[in-house]
């Protein structure tokens, strides 16, 4: 009897979701869920085909986990997510151990394709893009303390020139907002108290509902929900952060001070190849408008450098704009040239040496401002949610102004012990490039 099963879900944090959805199907139907693939008779990579170096986690994933078709009890090798929508027939030519594909539409028949690969059928499931099949499905929470991810949309309609997303998600198409209220309200009665809301345009969330909700709207049921702590919005298109959401962001406490605002560059040349919506100067009426109305709002960009037809003069551009300090945290990301995107048959593309030497110098640019930003904070008071303990009397975690696992940490010194997962009161006393060290200032649950 096949029963224990093992996963890997690599990627964004949308893709993780949809893994917690398959292990909660799983586990529903009476499948173990285990830890160590060596102890897994069903192996599951949810994988990531965004850019290139995505892709190659993935693949060399997959044949580290279909060694343990050898070397441990593996009996079947599954392939999910982005990687396998993109590519299911060469995956599964080129490495005879996968036993089946499943594409984006398709995880929640994760079920249904582990009984048809014990029946010996191998193929790829595939297809229904556009359909929302996952509204009320188990789910089991894979990020640590109490922290979830709340997905409120799938697809994209943005279609940026360098992307691949809507090919391989569909459509943007919202949830409805009963769905996403009522999933909170359970996750939070088993212990969450943070949600970060993702989709891949979380501000674009209800423009596809003719006027029926909107994302203002959403956000004021899930204020209203009595454990919920934080709310953190991530993936906000420039062009569609409202004043009215930013007055909602003051109004509503529990919407965390914080912004996730990929803007990819600001010269006019590169940001119309890329086909974005805001110019460089609505970047900047955006940008002084959230400070004005919100002082100490911590705001995350993502950057591309390398796009075609990025000279030096262009790259120029993006690197002044970051020296002028408007962001708190940035990612850097090299453009990928990626087939069935229109850029991949742009002209002038980018010597990858190029874009790695315009990537480090972008970082380096910003390090220097994290460091100004983080020494502004020397001397004020946070809440910071206790996520660990790095050593007697030193414990880390975050404040509403760092997201998990992209941004930074606090270091809390305390002579008394502090419960993990408790909010505790720090006073900041030094500043690092990207970290903050503290001491207790005041605790409370």
């Amino acid at each position: 009897m096949w029963n224990k099963v093992g996963m890997v879900s690599l990627g964004c944090a949308k893709n993780q979701v949809d893994a917690e959805i398959m292990l909660g199907l799983l586990r529903e139907n009476g499948y173990e869920i285990v830890n160590k693939s060596s102890q897994a008779d069903i192996l599951i990579v949810n994988t990531c085909g965004f850019i290139g170096p995505a892709k190659e986690e993935s693949i060399n994933t997959i044949l580290e986990q279909g060694q343990y078709k050898e070397t441990g009890r593996c009996r079947a090798l599954i392939v999910s997510g982005c990687l396998g929508e993109r590519y299911s027939r060469e995956l599964m030519k080129e490495i005879p151990e996968i036993d089946a594909v499943v594409g984006t539409g398709n995880y929640t028949r994760i079920i249904e394709v582990l009984e048809d690969v014990r029946k010996g059928r191998h193929q790829a499931y595939l297809g229904h893009l556009n359909d929302f099949t996952d509204e009320g499905l188990p789910r089991i929470i894979s990020t640590t303390g109490p922290v979830a991810y709340l997905k409120i949309a799938e697809g994209c309609d943005n279609h940026c020139s360098y992307c691949i997303i809507p090919r391989l998600r569909g459509r943007f198409r919202s949830r409805k907002p009963s769905a996403i209220v009522e999933e909170a309200k359970s996750m939070t009665k088993k212990g969450i108290r943070e949600f970060i809301i993702v989709a891949q345009d979380v501000t674009r969330y209800g423009e596809d509902s003719e006027g029926e909700f909107h994302l203002i709207t959403l956000l004021r049921e899930l204020c209203q929900i009595p454990d919920l702590k934080w709310i953190r919005l991530m993936y906000c298109y420039p062009d569609r952060i409202t004043p009215e959401l930013m007055d909602e962001m003051v109004r509503q406490d529990k919407i965390c001070n914080y912004l996730d605002i990929p803007i990819q560059h600001v010269n006019p040349k590169i940001l119309s190849g890329m086909n974005r919506d805001t110019t460089e100067h609505q970047i900047r009426i955006l940008l002084k408008s959230l400070r004005e109305r919100m002082p100490g709002i911590v705001i995350r960009t993502s950057l591309m450098v390398g796009f075609p037809g990025e000279g030096e003069s262009e790259f120029q551009d993006l690197l002044d704009f970051v020296k002028e300090g408007h962001f708190n945290h940035v990612g850097v990301f090299a453009y990928s040239r990626e087939e069935g995107t229109r850029a991949a048959d742009f002209p002038n593309q980018v010597k990858e040496s190029v874009k790695e030497e315009r990537r480090i110098r972008l970082m380096a640019a910003q390090r220097q401002v994290s460091r100004k930003r983080m020494e502004a904070r020397v001397g004020q008071i946070c809440e910071v949610l206790v996520e660990g303990r790095e050593g007697k009397g030193l414990y880390y975690g975050r404040s509403c102004g760092e997201a998990p696992e992209v941004d930074g940490l606090i270091y809390i010194r305390s002579q008394t012990p502090l419960p993990i997962d408790s909010f505790v009161n720090v006073a900041v006393k030094k500043a690092y490039d990207y970290d903050l060290v503290g001491e207790v200032y005041e605790s409370r649950k």
